[in-house]
């Protein structure tokens, strides 16, 4: 029994094959050919199977007999065959657009904990940094400077030709030198505790030279535009110098003062010129510093392509 269900189940996708190739090969030479709906094929097929069942001797109700009708399933086959070898050029081609999207979303969470010793003054701690009991300033390279307000965890940081770049908004530039006007050479900012930091600078130049000046003490960076081809980018001197002339002091240039929430920057007219404030003024020394950093990257892909079946 099973040989003859599998008899009749070759028959039936014989029969459909063949009936699908002749119908398009009808459409292809007359589009307005009349093919058969699905009902009528359906009938056919259960007469086709009613008069195989009835030469098979297997059990069937509901057929009637097709006058005229000599199917042999090895005919239908090499029919097939035929016409899967040599379709007469009438076959047709479909085009199916694939698109695939990919997107992976990695996050890193950093926790620090910083305890902070008191700190008399302006120390030298080496070349690239320094440091106050309020602030640290990183020397990171002839080209990039960094203020970081330890009370607040806050930072500036001046880098490039040279652009303003601070912690807490979007993106590396948040303002540049050339935004302030009275001077093309010097810029000075002024810290909260008193601390004053002058960059030689131009405007559409690199750093030449920071110097940073806490009561009477002075220290001096070398940066990467500096006249001096032999400390040009040595960053920090060597030593803090307390007794400095003040009359060979750098110009004052343009002035800035710190406030905010630790790297906000204002002009002498008390109007914000960089920053954000993003939290609350800091007035006081903290014992240790609880910094929590997110950092989100997402990383996406997108491919699209066409399929071509032949039918």
């Amino acid at each position: 029994m099973d040989g003859v269900n599998s008899t009749r189940m070759d028959l039936l996708a014989a029969w459909r094959l063949m009936n699908i190739r002749q119908q398009q090969s009808e459409r292809a030479k007359n589009k307005n050919a009349k093919t058969k709906s699905y009902k009528e094929t359906l009938e056919e097929e259960e007469k086709l199977l009613g008069i195989y069942s009835q030469s098979a001797g297997v059990a069937s109700t509901g057929n009637k007999k097709i006058d005229n009708l000599n199917i042999k399933l090895s005919d239908l086959i090499s029919q097939l065959k035929a016409l899967e070898c040599n379709d007469g050029g009438q076959s047709s081609t479909s085009s199916q657009q694939v698109t695939v999207s990919y997107e992976r979303v990695e996050t890193e969470v950093t926790v620090s904990y910083l305890s902070y010793e008191r700190v008399d003054g302006l120390v030298l701690r080496n070349k690239h940094l320094a440091e106050t009991d309020r602030y640290a300033f990183e020397f990171q390279d002839g080209a990039t400077f960094r203020i970081i307000d330890k009370w607040s965890g806050k930072s500036t940081t001046i880098w490039g030709d040279p652009h303003v770049d601070t912690s807490d908004e979007e993106g590396n530039c948040n303002g540049e030198f050339s935004d302030l006007k009275s001077s093309d050479t010097h810029t000075t900012l002024k810290l909260e505790d008193d601390t004053q930091i002058t960059f030689t600078a131009r405007d559409n130049g690199v750093i030449e030279a920071v110097d940073i000046y806490k009561g009477s003490q002075h220290l001096v960076g070398y940066g990467l535009a500096y006249s001096d081809v032999a400390l040009a980018s040595s960053l920090f001197a060597d030593h803090v110098d307390v007794s400095y002339d003040y009359s060979s002091r750098s110009p004052l240039g343009d002035m800035v003062y710190a406030g905010g929430d630790g790297n906000d920057w204002y002009n002498t007219a008390g109007q914000l010129i960089w920053g954000k404030t993003t939290g609350p003024r800091i007035t006081s020394r903290p014992s240790s510093l609880l910094q929590i950093s997110i950092r989100q990257s997402v990383e996406s892909a997108f491919f699209s392509a066409t399929i071509n079946q032949k039918a």
